[in-house]
């Protein structure tokens, strides 16, 4: 038998192709309370991390993106794709970030409509992608990014970078606080905190977003497809199965007296969460719903709870208390975001009746009842509570 003969740099290519790492995978499945709102499986290599969200609000989204590396980790072009499955309210997306020096060329597809820019960003500037549709915007940050991000920043106690956003190009500061070998905190829209769970090896085993305003939790598993995740939440959609918005708009209206109130309000879900004490905490301001924060709107005078206000726009407000009390605030500044509270804009305080009931309310509601002429009951109800002020049309 004649010896097998391999020239030199064939040896020397055998070798470098067989001490080449195995590409890593993993997923990534995000639960609001009972319901798993977003799964992310990427596929990471030194030169390429690969990946997709499946995203379940208010329809399935299939959310593809690409992030080239370049030496040290450096970020050379990324590319997403938005896909919606069976969410027909949210465009097809394309957009192309090809960095350049301190030079950031942008390339969008979006609706029908191309555009393309160029921008000058910081050197250290590294790009994010957030993702969630209308109201939900910001319900999940890539963690297969964030990974890979925490590995370029290397030890660090506290860093603020200029984040990209992959979708648009925008460059907004993010900070980072590591909070021990094994947690990091990122911010979310500098009003709350993400917490971050790491492994010896770097590796994000856990996110924890139960202060932020999405109240979510994300779990690291082995890769699952996304392809057959988003197929089967497709199909969910199409039988009424599917999540749908998250906390729907509603409109609550009323006739005391002759007299017309109004009062407009996002309706979260109870979704098997523990609400007094977790998702409302106690001794905090809270918007009293969801999305947008809640408004009265009369043209008339009124009697609240023993208080006058005149007629107009007003923010609702309400702060449940350890020993069970609950106070409701009416505040003069209106149209604004849920979590922008102003207490020197507050035009009354005053406390609530609290009762409860022993099976859980699943829907978040505000209701006015009419009692006698122009007297009625303003009436908030979840899980189990049911807080009550009455309210007199003058």
């Amino acid at each position: 038998m004649r010896p097998l003969l391999v020239s030199l740099p064939v040896v020397v290519a055998l070798a470098v192709r067989a001490a080449a790492p195995a590409p890593e995978q993993a997923s990534f499945v995000t639960t609001l309370g009972r319901d798993t709102v977003v799964v992310e499986s990427f596929t990471r290599t030194a030169a390429k991390l690969d990946g997709e969200m499946v995203v379940r609000v208010p329809g399935t989204v299939l959310c593809h993106y690409e992030v080239d590396l370049g030496n040290g980790g450096t970020v050379t072009k990324s590319v997403v794709d938005v896909k919606p499955v069976s969410a027909p309210g949210v465009p097809a997306r394309h957009v192309t970030l090809t960095y350049i020096g301190d030079s950031l060329r942008v390339d969008i597809d979006s609706a029908g409509v191309h555009s393309q820019f160029v921008r000058v960003v910081p050197k250290d500037a590294y790009p994010q992608f957030m993702t969630g549709f209308g109201s939900s915007y910001g319900l999940y940050s890539s963690l297969g990014v964030y990974e890979v991000l925490l590995a370029q920043l290397g030890k660090f106690d506290s860093v603020t970078i200029p984040s990209i956003d992959m979708q648009s190009g925008r460059t907004v500061k993010r900070d980072f606080v590591r909070r021990s070998p094994t947690t990091v905190d990122a911010d979310y829209f500098r009003i709350a905190w993400t917490h971050l769970t790491l492994d010896d090896s770097g590796r994000i085993v856990s996110a924890d977003a139960n202060e932020t305003t999405e109240k979510t939790k994300t779990q690291r598993i082995a890769y699952i497809d996304p392809q057959k995740v988003a197929k089967q939440f497709a199909s969910e959609d199409k039988s009424g199965k599917g999540i749908g918005i998250a906390s729907p708009s509603v409109t609550e209206k009323a006739t005391l007296g002759g007299k017309l109130v109004v009062v407009l309000y996002s309706s979260p879900r109870r979704r098997n969460r523990t609400i007094l004490g977790n998702v409302v905490p106690y001794g905090q301001v809270w918007r009293t719903g969801a999305n947008q924060a809640t408004v009265l709107v009369t043209d008339d005078a009124f009697d609240l709870g023993g208080t006058s206000i005149p007629g107009g726009s007003y923010s609702l407000w309400t702060e449940p208390k350890k020993d069970g009390g609950v106070d409701l605030i009416v505040n003069g500044q209106y149209g604004q975001w849920g979590t922008n509270y102003d207490s020197t804009r507050n035009v009354a305080r005053v406390p609530m009746k609290v009762s409860t009931v022993s099976s859980p309310q699943e829907n978040f509601t505000i209701t006015i009842t009419p009692t006698n002429g122009s007297v009625g009951d303003l009436k908030i109800a979840w899980d189990t509570f049911i807080w009550t002020v009455p309210i007199t049309m003058k």
